[in-house]
């Protein structure tokens, strides 16, 4: 067991908790000594027999303000540096938010196949990204590069439209004309191809 990657797991659902267990375990070199369930549970365990974390961000939430990034965050402060975060959310600013808390990898439960891969990455101190999180984040580097060569007027455009207004509503908010702002959005789309 000492040559063996010591992790925790912590996942609320049982079925999913079990497969990814058996899943970790089957190549001999990492062994599942943690399991929680819940937040409690992960709150409670002897981090100093734990190598890894693979936590889940949507744990069930009986508290609003308690999520598996203030487990995520607890545990840090608790010695356990090599966390990963396991999701079924692929949004930028949640994964943003995870690595700001100290998370190493975050992982799609989609690729699930990759969990034993980032477990030996994170032992070995390495913070990576898996490919699901590089084309989200690539994507948003490209579209905030593109938006630094639009006006200062179109990118005020641009951020209300991103925001979910209509052109009415930017065309309201703004002092303009419908169709100014249509000839402006046509422009900028324009631009951000």
């Amino acid at each position: 067991m000492d040559d063996k990657i010591k992790l925790m797991i912590v996942e609320d659902d049982l079925v999913w908790m079990q497969s990814i267990s058996d899943y970790v375990q089957k190549d001999n070199d990492i062994i599942v000594v943690e399991q929680a369930y819940n937040k409690e549970e992960a709150l409670q365990v002897d981090c100093t027999n734990v190598d890894v974390v693979l936590l889940d961000l949507s744990l069930s939430i009986d508290d609003e303000n308690f999520s598996g990034l203030e487990v995520a965050s607890y545990l840090y402060k608790k010695g356990l540096k090599k966390i990963i975060m396991l999701t079924s959310w692929d949004e930028k600013d949640i994964i943003l938010e995870c690595f700001d808390t100290g998370v190493v990898n975050y992982i799609t439960k989609t690729s699930y196949r990759d969990i034993p891969n980032a477990v030996r990455e994170a032992f070995r101190g390495k913070v990576s990204l898996h490919a699901d999180v590089t084309n989200v984040l690539v994507g948003e580097l490209r579209k905030e590069r593109k938006v630094k060569i639009l006006t200062p007027t179109e990118r005020e455009v641009y951020t209300l439209k991103e925001q979910g207004l209509n052109k009415s509503q930017i065309a309201d908010k703004l002092y303009k004309s419908v169709e100014t702002i249509k000839r402006q959005l046509r422009i900028i789309k324009s631009k951000m191809q």
